[in-house]
């Protein structure tokens, strides 16, 4: 069954159903790959251009989900990549692509079965809003970066969040909401700044023409020009404290 629904767009007035994080990967993870997705193109184009220089670095990539970022981590150049993920159904679809095998853990983010000091960059890719502990989550990342290395935690605005946009799709004969906590920008820095973290860089980021497409396809093309008028996506660049 063909998800329509684009993460983190708004759910509107249709029926939907709410449901937990590890419920609603579970039912999107056989599609999640073919759904047309601007929040996460508009993602991918801002977050590429922020990356450090990957060449005989080690890179983590946390909510790896079915491996978007590892692929492009690896295809940047990275020395070494590991995804961890908590879905089973996502990590099952990440295992299928070759360049994948081996390099995937079924985990928490809480409790990351990684040796402490051992990632140069992580990656955190629209998992925070899943994540009740902010503080527990930058804590741990601390735990396994080295010293001095980069991490960038993407989300959705909090204004975009304001006005109603959720993390749904379309399965089956409905739309299916997935549960999400909203941290504040202040205090999300402040867990990560907590956790020895400074942070480099806090970007907002807007749709652009490259995802106006996306819209049209999904037949929602009059709703691009107000869209666009929110900030969508936010990015944050963290740096472990040496």
């Amino acid at each position: 069954m063909k998800a329509v629904e684009s993460r983190e767009l708004r759910v509107g007035s249709r029926p939907s159903t709410r449901v937990s994080p590890g419920e609603g990967y579970r039912l999107w993870a056989a599609t999640y790959d073919s759904s047309l997705n601007p929040l996460l193109a508009l993602e991918d184009r801002a977050l590429r251009r922020m990356l450090p220089e990957l060449r005989h670095k080690d890179a983590l990539d946390i909510g790896c989900g079915t491996g978007r970022w590892l692929c492009t981590l690896i295809n940047l150049g990275a020395g070494s990549v590991v995804g961890v993920d908590a879905s089973r159904e996502m990590i099952m679809n990440a295992r299928a692509k070759p360049a994948l095998r081996g390099r995937l853990v079924i985990a928490d983010s809480s409790t990351l079965p990684l040796r402490p000091k051992s990632a140069d960059v992580i990656v955190c890719s629209f998992t925070i809003g899943h994540v009740f502990n902010a503080f527990g989550l930058a804590n741990e990342l601390a735990r396994v970066a080295r010293p001095g290395a980069d991490v960038f935690v993407t989300d959705m605005h909090p204004a975009a969040r304001a006005l109603g946009w959720r993390c749904a799709f379309r399965f089956a004969d409905r739309t299916v909401e997935i549960e999400t906590f909203v941290h504040a920008l202040p205090d999300l820095r402040g867990s990560f700044e907590d956790a020895r973290f400074s942070l480099v860089k806090s970007v907002d980021f807007r749709l652009g023409e490259p995802e106006r497409r996306i819209f049209r396809a999904a037949g929602k093309g009059s709703m691009f020009e107000s869209a666009r008028a929110v900030p969508a996506v936010l990015v944050l660049h963290f740096r472990l404290s040496v």
